[in-house]
């Protein structure tokens, strides 16, 4: 059938009129034509600039809920100054450069915790188990180390500059060379038993009595 006659067959509908031009099919179905690819073609760039903008602000929106929540970087580069984190469990959380001024963590478990650079002045770790953190590089003014477990710690030379050692167990930390004798010689500094692991202070950091 020629394509002339299909057309004489479809419904006189708005907009589409029936033309024996040599191509079939009308000026103003043309016409239609073009306009719903255009339209077609403003939709598409308006759904791509909305998703750029959508991917933009994600990248925008802060990583400190989510990284609390216990992804990725923990609590790294944060202030939680003043605030409560006694009686809980962050093992094996960054706490890097966090600034945690008078901040609790008294009988927490901080296992395996990075505490690097953080600044940690009149900070509470009475009672806590820092087994094996990281606590290097730290300000560590008027900190209370007083019944915690450090077995394992790493230290610098801030833990000079700490309230108290009394009770904690140092077992195994390591501690600059130069730091330790200037520890054991500072009065009623570093002394007591630790009430967990019943390991005396000073034989802990080997001191020479």
């Amino acid at each position: 059938m020629k394509v002339t006659a299909m057309l004489s067959m479809l419904p006189m509908t708005a907009g589409f009129t029936v033309n024996t031009n040599p191509w079939g099919y009308s000026t103003s179905a043309s016409s239609s034509l073009l306009e719903v690819h255009a339209k077609s073609k403003d939709r598409t760039h308006h759904d791509f600039v909305a998703s750029v903008a959508l991917s933009t602000t994600l990248l925008l929106v802060p990583l400190t809920a989510s990284a609390v929540s216990g992804g990725g970087l923990d609590y790294a580069n944060i202030d939680i100054s003043g605030q409560d984190f006694s009686n809980s469990s962050y093992k094996g959380k960054d706490f890097s450069q966090v600034i945690a001024k008078g901040t609790s963590f008294v009988k927490s478990n901080l296992q395996g915790c990075r505490f690097f650079k953080a600044y940690l002045v009149n900070t509470d770790f009475s009672g806590a188990d820092l087994r094996g953190a990281s606590l290097e590089d730290t300000s560590m003014d008027n900190a209370s180390l007083k019944d915690a477990n450090v077995a394992g710690a790493y230290f610098s030379a801030s833990l000079l500059d700490a309230k108290t050692l009394e009770n904690a167990d140092f077992t195994d930390a390591q501690l600059p060379p130069k730091l330790l004798p200037r520890i054991c010689e500072k009065e009623d500094f570093a002394f007591g038993t630790n009430p967990v692991t019943g390991v005396d202070t000073r034989e802990s950091l080997t001191c020479l009595d």
